[in-house]
């Protein structure tokens, strides 16, 4: 739904690189079967029947801060002015004209109020049908709801240590946009899915009686799985991708639904709005099957069949007959039991034992004064085994543990990170807490990959607000058994700049930037809307009117962007004469059949850089006949009005 993530993320991937297949450009035209597949049965819904946000299965993200959005997300519920009203059957998410300071902003000041609902952790689908009904009850200019999802290894609010830190849009943090619609150009809506790669495309459908269509209840959904995408409006195809050579879109997704005000896509905000709504029905998730000839995913279609009660449908599952509370695997098949201890030794240290504090590694000489049991009431049990001739910690029955420094405390302000290697059959949390004196003691969140040994820097600035230079004990809490090697505060290999933009490759997410391109702190290069003008031809000559009798129209296009090596996409459309077209620089049509009045063109460039951006220009050229020139004295009409405007996202912390 941002130069190193986000809306996660939201600029429109506008150029389809992967093989698209459109099945219709208007809403008015479609009337194309709904699915593919033999039916659909319920995985998951929520009807919103209820009196309040059904929390077990959505997260207010109140931490996003994207695309330069003017609102303050929040988890109110229950104020006046609240941002979340379950009633009467359906959800609304209501941003509100008011000053605030935003508590998951750090209290900066803002001054609208609005909801951002996220279900990562808690609802989360590979493939199948996703479904909402959906309205929006405000036409004035400055909203952007919409309806979308993101990859579950993104890092976004709420962070759970299970592997999600990737940044958008990265596989792992792709996103797809179900519906998002935007005041300003109201008439349509888009749908759009993005990655690394080039592994994305946009389709903006019309809405048959324009942006009035958006305040009445319509269906959208997409389906999905590892071959197409295809999206739907009110269970018609809008359009259709085949995503067979796409390696991206193959990890769970979560759902979201928010209203932003404002930022890259948004625009300029009404002055007279005050309040803006969305209504949500219904979200859901359905599963393909054969049971049934279902179209829908809503309260109606039947829930899924699960005869031997593992969790799996049985119209997926391979394994129908799994005995009782046994693991099972996305097949319904008894997951294959991991060994009970690491089979191989942990990875051997690299870095030079002057880059190194180590506390526990037979790579490096460990501090003096340690002790990798102190008594501190806890029940876990601690043992140095060996595997493959190498020291290793073990934690059985961890509940906590601490490591004490003795009298030797560490000063480690000059420190990078800290390291450590963990394996683990068993557990499903492990928190790491650094402590200095008091004590000040924060926890990091490891995540769990069972029955591997999985290495891990922490960059020591996580765990503020304990003193760096003077630390001296560890903790570790959990559960399950725990094996553990090289403990080491480290310094980083130096910082090196390999494309000499001035940012760390630690830090660069564009590592390839041309030489003595503009770049952001990101190391990535800046990205700068492209500037568009027209200009009108008739029979060879330049017009601000148009004859009938005259011959094919030429309106040409001039794009100038400063970023010289970006790529352009122009989507053309006339008012009132024929339909969307895609041409390169010009647009032409033949005016005979014209009746007396104007005719507009508009124009979207958009160009292919990181965070790709739009500039927009319409020209107005009245149509004059003959007498209507004489009996004026030759006056003409001509309007050219020049909008510009920017639609790229940053997903500076994205995705939207």
């Amino acid at each position: 739904m941002t130069p190193k993530h986000n809306r996660a993320t939201r600029a429109p991937s506008a150029i389809p690189l992967i093989k698209a297949i459109q099945i219709s450009t208007l809403a008015a035209s479609l009337s194309v079967s709904a699915s593919a597949n033999a039916g659909w049965e319920v995985q998951w819904i929520d009807a919103f029947n209820g009196t309040s946000v059904d929390w077990s299965n959505w997260s207010a993200q109140t931490q996003a801060n994207y695309n330069n959005e003017i609102q303050c997300y929040t988890d109110d519920e229950t104020s006046v002015n609240k941002n979340y009203d379950v009633s009467a059957g359906t959800l609304k998410i209501i941003a509100r004209k008011q000053d605030i300071a935003c508590p998951g902003l750090n209290n900066e000041q803002r001054e609208w109020t609005s909801g951002r609902l996220n279900s990562k952790d808690k609802a989360e689908f590979l493939y199948g049908r996703v479904e909402a009904r959906i309205r929006f009850l405000d036409l004035q200019g400055g909203t952007w709801p919409a309806f979308w999802m993101l990859e579950n290894r993104i890092s976004e609010q709420p962070i759970k240590g299970d592997d999600d830190i990737v940044h958008w849009p990265n596989p792992g943090a792709g996103e797809i946009d179900v519906w998002e619609w935007f005041s300003n150009n109201g008439d349509s809506y888009i749908t759009n899915f993005f990655n690394t790669n080039g592994c994305g495309a946009e389709h903006r459908p019309a809405y048959p009686n324009g942006k009035i269509d958006v305040t009445d209840f319509h269906t959208y959904a997409l389906e999905w799985d590892e071959d197409n995408i295809s999206f739907f409006m009110d269970d018609d195809v809008v359009v259709s991708y085949d995503v067979s050579t796409c390696p991206q879109y193959e990890e769970p997704m979560f759902v979201l639904l928010n209203v932003a005000i404002g930022g890259n896509l948004g625009g300029a905000v009404d002055p007279q709005l005050s309040k803006a709504t969305m209504e949500v029905d219904y979200v859901a998730h359905c599963v393909a099957s054969d049971a049934n000839n279902e179209t829908a995913c809503n309260e109606s279609t039947p829930f899924i069949i699960d005869d031997d009660n593992d969790g799996i449908g049985n119209s997926n599952d391979l394994c129908p007959n799994t005995p009782a509370n046994v693991a099972v695997d996305e097949t319904g098949c008894e997951v294959v039991e991991l060994p009970n201890e690491p089979e191989q030794s942990a990875p051997t240290p690299t870095l030079p034992s002057a880059n190194v504090i180590s506390l526990f590694s037979d790579e490096y000489t460990n501090i003096d004064e340690i002790d990798y049991n102190p008594n501190w009431g806890q029940s876990t049990q601690v043992s140095v085994i060996q595997i493959n001739d190498n020291n290793t910690l073990k934690y059985s029955g961890l509940n906590y543990q601490g490591t004490d420094f003795g009298s030797n405390h560490q000063n480690v302000s000059d420190m990078d990170v800290l390291h450590l290697d963990y394996w683990s059959a068993d557990a499903s949390e492990i928190n790491v807490y650094l402590i200095s004196p008091g004590p000040v003691e924060t926890p990091y969140s490891l995540p769990v990959k069972k029955g591997q040994w999985q290495s891990i820097d922490i960059p020591l600035t996580d765990f503020a607000p304990v003193d760096l230079t003077d630390t001296f004990q560890l903790k570790v809490t959990g559960n399950g058994t725990l094996y553990l090697d090289n403990l080491y505060f480290a310094i980083e290999s130096e910082d090196q700049d390999t494309d000499g933009d001035g940012v760390n490759d630690d830090n660069d997410y564009c590592p390839n930037t041309p030489i003595g391109a503009a770049i952001d702190e990101q190391g990535c290069e800046i990205n700068y809307a492209p500037e568009v003008s027209l200009a009108a031809f008739q029979a060879g000559q330049a017009v601000n009117s148009i004859d009938p009798l005259k011959g094919t129209v030429t309106i040409e296009a001039i794009v100038v962007d400063k970023n010289e090596q970006d790529r352009h996409q122009l989507y053309w459309s006339i008012d009132p004469y024929a339909p969307h077209s895609n041409e390169v620089n010009e647009y032409r049509f033949e005016p005979g059949n014209l009746a007396d009045g104007n005719v507009t063109v508009f124009l979207d460039v958009i160009d292919d850089g990181k965070n790709q951006l739009t500039g927009s220009a319409t020209i107005t050229l009245a149509v004059v006949t003959p007498d209507e020139k004489s009996s004026s004295g030759g006056a003409m009409v001509y309007l050219l009005t020049l909008i510009l405007f920017g639609v790229g996202r940053k997903n500076f912390n994205f995705k939207r």
